[in-house]
């Protein structure tokens, strides 16, 4: 199966050397990240030259950009930092053609001011959702203007946090351009991450969110009562069985390798998931 990586996980001080090092992994597929080329991942200019840049490396190394990331707090309480993130959200998605990328990837965000990766009481507020709502609509105009689509991942920390408010969130929307990026390892909540819990709670983001998959992401997650992500192979998630669920809702598309929190773990993180993947014939 064709395997890609999350581009800051690889550590790089050119976008050569970044491609190229992907390449040497044995990934074919990439998320990309402006973070892993500049000082940002949401900047607030792009110019031509880089992305002409990233597109001629990624040609050369035979690295696909599957997907790239536009991820900010759209559901911050300053409707001044959401504006923002909306205007550098388009910066991105005019970008997606120079590297033939039709998914930008998103995660719906947290009423805490600091970071949106911490939750917040009021994520569960009606206001929350309507902030985030709002930005939605915002980003589905601008997705139809550049002919892309939008990766949404339920996130523990923000507002949407489970598949059924996932489903939901797609539902009211009602844009075809709104899709799930799965990602096994982010479905659980504190408490959760037990072995015996794992088939039980990939089985019911199959049932809810299945027809809207556009990628998979292959993120692992220790066993224990909190959250604490690591790469795939070194937790408890079921990756046969998640590949099988994947494999019987028709899924073609690759495995972003995510989670890997020490460069030198990826041989033995893409060893892992290749060896597993390589019994399914579909992908």
């Amino acid at each position: 199966m064709k395997l890609g990586t999350f581009s800051p996980e690889i550590s790089a001080g050119t976008i050569d050397e970044l491609f190229r090092k992907a390449k040497n992994y044995g990934f074919s597929q990439m998320q990309f990240d402006y973070a892993s080329v500049g000082n940002e991942e949401m900047p607030a200019h792009i110019p031509d030259s880089l992305n002409q840049k990233i597109a001629k490396e990624a040609a050369e190394n035979g690295i696909e950009i599957v997907a790239i990331n536009g991820t900010f707090n759209m559901s911050h309480p300053d409707i001044a930092v959401r504006k923002d993130g909306i205007e550098r959200f388009e910066k991105i998605a005019a970008s997606c053609n120079v590297f033939g990328c039709k998914l930008i990837t998103l995660c719906t965000g947290s009423r805490n001011r600091e970071n949106m990766w911490v939750p917040h009481p009021d994520n569960s507020t009606a206001e929350a959702w309507k902030d985030m709502e709002t930005a939605m609509e915002q980003l589905v105009l601008i997705a139809d203007k550049y002919d892309i689509n939008l990766g949404i991942e339920t996130e523990a920390s923000n507002v949407v946090d489970t598949p059924k408010k996932a489903k939901k969130l797609i539902e009211e929307m009602k844009s075809p351009r709104l899709k799930i990026i799965l990602d096994a390892a982010n479905l659980f909540q504190a408490g959760m991450a037990k072995h015996e819990k794992v088939k039980e709670v990939i089985a019911e983001a199959f049932d809810l969110i299945g027809p809207w998959i556009a990628l998979a992401h292959g993120k692992d997650i220790k066993e224990g009562e909190g959250i604490a992500f690591t790469g795939p192979g070194k937790g408890i998630i079921d990756f046969d069985y998640f590949l099988r669920e994947l494999e019987k809702i028709g899924y073609k598309g690759g495995m972003i390798l995510h989670g890997i929190k020490d460069e030198k773990d990826i041989p033995s993180c893409v060893e892992y998931i290749r060896k597993i993947g390589n019994t399914f014939s579909s992908f």
